[in-house]
């Protein structure tokens, strides 16, 4: 079985309870953008909106995609960690039941990844719990920062311990960049943005100690990863030279490339081939980020150029990781 783990689909009741506040205008996806990305973005609306939520859009896709199977997770624009406790834990319950009931009109071919209200911790781990006992949800989706506060912040300690005992996934997926004033043109904003927070929501989860703290704790980076595989030689050697970054680490960072998860989302078999050389073959999984204008909407070909992989390797990254990694069948 192919599967896709790297979808989206979205909550509209979410936006009415926060359109209106300060707080949605300072999103940074939305704060950074050029007026003339902010119009590309508004023309996808209507084929956005077929596809988030239409199971007959989504079939044709995947159809066409020839993926059997996807993780289906919220739009990443609707985590809202700005929002004030109580509307914030509304918001995530609202979208992870959402998920849910949208999965359960494919049984078989979709399971679900929630959202986590990451600003109140000790409502994270209550969500979680309910995610995964009363929802059957597989993982879940959470930015590169909570607002001021970054991964390796002692504070998230107890969610990071929660999680890895639920024996669930996290994985990260960032909106925009959190300093963007200069990523308006272009479209900047996603294109440098979104891989430059992952590339450093690898840093604080290495360097910070946050994989060497809980035992058993998952985590997948979406977009292959940010830029961490494009460098990892040169992060290498800071750590060598540089005692700052080896205060929390015993390995060098290319090490922890092995202990976490990747989507193929990179638009290169090169690439891949590059992503499963320094993490192994058992550590990439097919992504898209469909329904996205931004996602891949043939991961499978792109896999199949990668002339270097055998045909196991292939056979888990298009669906043994999944299997194993988010208990499917």
């Amino acid at each position: 079985m192919i599967v896709d783990i790297h979808t989206h689909t979205f909550c509209p009741a979410v936006e009415p309870l926060v359109r209106d506040l300060p707080g949605y205008a300072a999103i940074p996806y939305k704060r950074d953008m050029g007026p003339d990305s902010a119009a590309t973005d508004a023309a996808e609306g209507p084929r956005l909106r077929a596809a988030f939520n239409g199971w007959e859009q989504r079939r044709a896709d995947m159809r066409r995609m020839r993926v059997d199977a996807q993780l289906v997770a919220p739009a990443p624009g609707q985590q809202h960690y700005w929002a004030e406790t109580a509307l914030l834990r509304r918001l995530s319950a609202m979208q992870n039941d959402h998920v849910a009931a949208f999965v359960a009109q494919a049984p078989g071919i979709a399971a679900g990844l929630g959202t986590l209200p990451m600003a109140d911790v000790a409502g994270s781990c209550a969500e979680a719990r309910r995610g995964v006992g009363g929802l059957g949800l597989r993982g879940f989706q959470i930015d590169s920062r909570v607002n001021g506060r970054e991964l390796s912040d002692r504070c998230f300690d107890p969610l990071w311990e929660c999680l890895a005992g639920l024996g669930t996934v996290v994985v990260i997926h960032p909106l925009g960049f959190s300093d963007g004033a200069r990523l308006g043109p272009f479209f900047m904003v996603n294109v440098v943005g979104q891989p430059l927070e992952e590339t450093i929501a690898f840093h604080h989860l290495v360097l910070g100690g946050v994989l060497d703290r809980p035992p058993g704790l998952r985590v997948l980076i979406c977009h292959g990863g940010g830029y961490v595989p494009s460098y990892a030689g040169r992060l290498d050697h800071a750590w060598e030279r540089r005692p700052e970054l080896r205060r929390l680490t015993a390995e060098p960072p290319s090490a922890y490339l092995r202990r976490l998860w990747f989507d193929t989302c990179v638009f290169r078999s090169d690439l891949i081939e590059n992503l499963v050389a320094l993490a192994g073959a058992d550590r990439v999984l097919l992504g898209s980020d469909y329904p996205f204008d931004m996602g891949d909407m043939d991961p499978v070909g792109r896999l199949k150029a990668c002339g270097r992989l055998n045909a196991a390797q292939r056979a888990a990254v298009t669906g043994g990781n999944a299997a194993a990694l988010f208990r499917l069948g």
